[in-house]
């Protein structure tokens, strides 16, 4: 199924639900009404801002859908900015003490916008009987931008989107949502088009000229992008023009573009469920189709927490549980969980004043399930790097460059969709996120945060594991894959080399306490990329360090260190690689990062001749 055609299925639901504005509206944002009465005289201009906020926040409402333009001047109906509606902008002035205050005028343009709401508006309800639009047609033709300042009302309205309020004795209602209203605009067609198949739906209908406008894609522009345009002759043929080159119903077209925005509304529970954001300009929608509703509610539930798992440790566990019992085919208890129930996932871009389709994933649930629980899985290590579950977006931010001023915006761009495909798909994490984060650790130096190191050598981990998988055999897989836990036997060369770089480290540490830089700070990316030319000089100046520690405490301390390197110089060969390549580097990190913070067993420290009493740094 195409990604337009799911929308528009999606659609139909959210209709039923109540959750979508019918035909011909659009939710917008709307800050102040107009209230008039039956000669059309300004009552009120009343704020509907909602204050659950530090500050005033429009609210979304359901309103003819708005007309598409850039410079140009055209108004949308029965409602508008104050330009169109009132005539009316807000400009900076100096007030008498200096300070500068927001005042309303009409500038030459502000007038010609005023103009053709009222021209448009008049021509379009001058046959109406209706109380509601009599009223509306008795206020366009008295009102005068003056009255503006005359009435005192509030600044805060100039530049904002006003409707219109009127009670023609059976309750107050917005002039738009009037039943004589509705039929006017579903009667009105100011471009009719010749009727055609359409591609989304496969019923003959109108075709729609210009698609609808898709807002809140992050990097996008304000007023909206398209996801379906065509803007240049080198896009048509056949002498057709914009819309024709790929015939879409009106009714496909609203449909689809209705949902999308309905999605990409920043509300707190569809932020929770069906939106997410990764890097700096992707932007993630999901949603599920099922027979019932609330088992499709459920599902994108269920899907929002996968993505980005709760902070909550109760209802991680619940929802690893879930995933788990749907991976391995155990008996599922919740009634509402079904593996069949089909889940789309859609990743969009920004581009230009147009939308890029990052990723487009349709599948079924059970699917997500176990390629999300074998993602988790993977980036499993020992001591662990996260508190909870990680999340794609937590992978990401791994690949900031944190000394930045908007360490977000550093992101790659591509990154993100190339690891949200993968996770989604069972598929190998990218080989650039292993390099991005061996970037990151060489160019930000000693973190001495173990969080920080242990979510950085597990991506490291998860992504050698996965590449191997792919390309080696099983016996090959089995021995040259990195362990979750620290691995005393494991012979892979940089994995050793990394424990034996955080034994030499502790020796330094242990020995010079107080050190501004270790040789972390100063060797690290070389050791790791070079072994052979770094590890001579570090093993040499080591000797000088176990010497001090040997003079202390009887020596103790330093004898354990010297039979720790003892035993790991055994699984090496006397020639040291001169380099290693991208995945040994990772092998190297995350030997370093499982020697230099799994604890010790304080039970085998003491069985050992000469163990220290209690932990070192190494074994922090």
């Amino acid at each position: 199924m195409t990604i337009l055609s799911a929308l528009t299925r999606l659609y139909d639901r959210l209709e039923e639900e109540g959750k979508a504005p019918e035909p011909g509206f659009s939710m917008e944002k709307v800050s102040f009404k107009l209230s008039i009465d039956a000669n059309g005289n300004p009552m009120s201009l009343a704020d509907i801002r909602s204050l659950a906020n530090d500050k005033p926040m429009p609210r979304l409402i359901s309103v003819p859908a708005p007309v598409k333009r850039a410079s140009n001047i055209k108004p949308n109906k029965f409602w508008d900015k104050s330009s169109y509606v009132l005539g009316v902008t807000a400009i900076k002035e100096a007030d008498t003490n200096g300070n500068d205050s927001m005042v309303g005028i009409q500038d030459e343009r502000t007038k010609r916008l005023h103009q053709s709401f009222i021209h448009a508006h008049l021509e379009l309800i001058q046959q109406a009987n209706d109380p509601g639009l009599r009223a509306f047609r008795c206020f366009l033709e008295n009102w005068t931008p003056e009255k503006f300042e005359k009435m005192n009302w509030p600044v805060d309205a100039l530049d904002q989107n006003i409707v219109f309020e009127f009670d023609d004795g059976s309750g107050p209602k917005y002039i738009h949502d009037r039943s004589a209203v509705k039929e006017l605009l579903g009667s009105s067609d100011e471009n009719p088009e010749t009727e055609k198949i359409c591609l989304v739906t496969g019923e003959i209908g109108p075709v729609e000229r210009l698609h609808p406008s898709i807002k809140g894609v992050a990097g996008a522009q304000s007023s909206g992008a398209s996801l379906v345009s065509y803007n240049d002759n080198a896009y048509e043929s056949f002498g057709k023009s914009q819309g024709e080159n790929a015939p879409v119903s009106q009714r496909a077209a609203f449909s689809y573009g209705t949902a999308l925005n309905t999605l990409l509304l920043r509300r707190a529970t569809q932020e929770q469920n069906q939106f997410q954001r990764l890097g700096n300009d992707t932007t993630v929608v999901f949603w599920a189709e099922a027979e019932e509703t609330e088992t499709a509610s459920f599902h994108e539930l269920l899907m929002g927490q996968a993505v980005s798992p709760p902070d909550d440790q109760s209802e991680t566990n619940r929802l690893r549980a879930m995933l788990i019992d749907v991976t391995r085919g155990n008996q599922i208890t919740d009634p509402q969980l079904d593996p069949d129930t089909k889940i789309y996932i859609l990743g969009l871009a920004p581009n230009a004043a147009r939308l890029s389709v990052r990723f487009w994933c349709p599948g079924v649930f059970g699917s997500f399930a176990e390629n999300i629980s074998k993602f988790w899985e993977d980036l499993e290590i020992e001591p662990q790097g996260w508190k909870g579950l990680p999340s794609i977006r937590s992978i990401l931010y791994e690949t900031r460059v944190k000394a930045s001023t908007t360490p977000n915006k550093t992101i790659s761009p591509l990154l993100a969709g190339e690891i949200m495909r993968a996770v989604l798909t069972g598929q190998p994490l990218p080989r650039t996120l292993l390099s991005s984060i061996i970037r990151r650790i060489y160019a930000d130096g000693s973190t001495s945060d173990r969080y920080t190191d242990g979510r950085r050598a597990a991506i490291c981990k998860a992504v050698v594991n996965q590449n191997l998988c792919k390309n080696r055999s099983q016996s090959h897989f089995e021995k040259e894959r990195v362990s979750v836990k620290l691995d005393s036997d494991s012979m892979i060369p940089a994995y050793r080399l990394g424990r034996l770089f955080a034994v030499l480290e502790s020796v330094q540490s242990s020995a010079l306490p107080g050190l501004n830089a270790t040789i972390k700070d100063r060797y690290f990316s070389s050791a790791s990329a070079t072994p052979a030319r770094v590890f001579p000089l570090l093993v040499k100046n080591s000797t000088h360090h176990l010497a001090l520690l040997k003079k202390r405490d009887d020596g103790r301390l330093g004898h354990w260190f010297e039979k720790e390197m003892g035993k790991i110089w055994l699984g090496l060969d006397m020639d040291m690689p001169r380099a290693l390549n991208l995945e040994d580097q990772g092998r190297f990190i995350v030997g370093y990062y499982h020697q230099r913070w799994t604890k010790t067993d304080k039970n085998e420290s003491k069985n050992e001749t000469n163990a220290p009493e209690q932990t070192t740094e190494t074994t922090k």
